[in-house]
């Protein structure tokens, strides 16, 4: 989605903020090699709610290809991926020092020892874990910019549900609720009679038509009816 938008807007760079949903190893590297700088959720681990060792207290040695433990031990790895689940492939990293670790209650519950899976996209998925931690005011701007627009469809529009069915149809609706709030806000930042004097040039759009009307307390509404005539949405603007 993202290196379409890029190409579109016929960008050289792009960058992207994203929740969690869309923090996989795969999207993060597509992402990576397009020139695209992601700045998505990073997923936890499961050892911060057991009370072992975290992750990320082995540290990484890219040039031995190894790990390091809180104990200062190696983990090393004989280098073959293996399939984890249907798509990730991961590399598996193990000591042979964890059968006399003292800590070893602290770190695993697996009698043969700790070991460490490293995903075959680790590096982008790294990267944008530390693009995140490093710029987390940066990162909450996501919510700033999207959830409040969840907000108003919802809650306020009661958009909820469709009213159409099959999957052309409800997307169709979906485009035309968001045409709606995009011009909502564009005419709320800037100057709306300006728009609204544009928008009398142009009667019809490839999507439906566009009618300005006023009520008998001279607020003007933007309506914006499909071809079928089958859903209408109204705008009022403080105008």
């Amino acid at each position: 989605m993202t290196i379409r938008v890029k190409e579109e807007l016929q960008l050289e760079e792009l960058t992207v903020l994203a929740d969690k949903g869309y923090t996989t190893g795969a999207e993060l590297s597509q992402c990576a090699e397009n020139g695209i700088t992601t700045f998505c959720s990073p997923k936890g681990s499961s050892s911060n709610h057991n009370g072992l060792y975290n992750i990320e207290e082995f540290k990484y040695d890219s040039e031995s290809d190894s790990y390091q433990c809180p104990q200062g031990h190696e983990l090393t790895t004989n280098g073959r991926l293996f399939k984890k689940g249907a798509t990730y492939r991961m590399k598996r990293y193990k000591t042979k020092e964890c059968q006399h670790c003292p800590l070893k209650a602290h770190c695993t519950r697996n009698e043969k020892g700790r070991f460490i899976e490293r995903h075959e996209f680790q590096d982008a998925i790294d990267a944008n874990r530390t693009r995140v931690e490093s710029n987390k005011d940066y990162y909450r701007k996501r919510q700033q910019i999207i959830e409040h627009q969840f907000g108003t469809l919802k809650r306020q529009w009661h958009f909820d549900h469709t009213l159409m069915r099959g999957l052309e149809n409800v997307l169709a609706e979906v485009f035309l609720v968001s045409i709606c709030y995009n011009l909502r806000r564009l005419m709320s930042i800037h100057n709306g009679i300006e728009y609204l004097e544009a928008f009398k040039e142009y009667k019809s759009l490839n999507l439906g038509q566009i009618g300005i009307v006023s009520d008998h307390k001279g607020s003007q509404n933007l309506q914006i009816v499909s071809a079928t005539g089958s859903w209408r949405a109204c705008l009022r603007t403080a105008c």
